[in-house]
């Protein structure tokens, strides 16, 4: 994914990237768990701190766990 998938202010986009990053490059299914969840933390953080508001963070919730699904998916077969 491209940064032009993210909804989010410049500051965040990198990180997110990264930790989407993370999840697609997952070498076992305890790595693309455990990288889901830092995403949750991440998203977490974000709408805590007001960066963004409560559609913006469904959103970016529903494609990091499409991601992790995707990578379980994949690990699994």
């Amino acid at each position: 994914m491209t940064s032009e998938c993210f909804d989010l202010p410049v500051a965040a986009r990198r990180p997110a990237e990264k930790i989407l990053r993370d999840i697609e490059t997952a070498g076992s299914m305890i790595l693309a768990v455990k990288y889901g969840a830092k995403a949750h933390g991440f998203v977490i953080g974000l709408t805590c701190a007001g960066v963004i508001n409560e559609e913006q963070s469904e959103a970016l919730l529903l494609q990091f766990d499409h991601a992790a699904e995707r990578k379980l998916r994949e690990l699994s077969m």
